[in-house]
């Protein structure tokens, strides 16, 4: 879903839409674990941000699909060209899990993907490790709501 970091960029991608090339002007594997923690914690549908550079990327993790949306970051009103709109049926647990392997297994550089001083990256090492255990938590806990013959209302 993310790719690892490289050069304050990571590429995303959720089967059947386009490859997103997101830049280091967001917090992406801390604001995201926040987004998805908080989605779990309360099973209610999320919404992760990006920055193309210059347009804003979108991901709304609702329970049974995600939607993708791309925009233009100016103040201007938009017209529906100025929109992109794609969808992928990753429901949320899905979502969680390839978010919770894609920033464990690259942790070194998705701390320094943002942070720009040592004593920010040890800092930020220990914090995206706690919020990484407990998103894996919410994950075998939450898991049961989303299997066959479940709903939400």
């Amino acid at each position: 879903m993310l790719s690892k970091p490289k050069h304050g960029w990571s590429d995303f991608q959720l089967d059947n839409t386009s490859v997103y090339g997101l830049s280091y002007l967001d917090d992406i594997a801390f604001e995201w674990l926040d987004q998805a923690i908080h989605g779990l914690e309360t099973l209610s549908p999320f919404c992760v941000k990006g920055f193309l550079e210059p347009d804003r990327f979108l991901c709304l993790v609702s329970y049974w699909n995600c939607h993708i949306i791309c925009e233009d970051d100016g103040r201007e009103a938009l017209d529906s060209d100025a929109i992109a709109h794609e969808y992928s049926h990753t429901n949320m647990i899905e979502f969680c899990e390839n978010l919770y392997n894609d920033i464990s297994q690259n942790i070194d550089d998705w701390v320094s993907f943002f942070a720009f001083d040592d004593k920010d990256i040890n800092e930020g090492k220990i914090q995206l490790t706690e919020k990484l255990e407990k998103l894996k938590e919410l994950i075998a806990e939450k898991r049961k709501h989303f299997c066959e013959n479940r709903e939400f209302w």
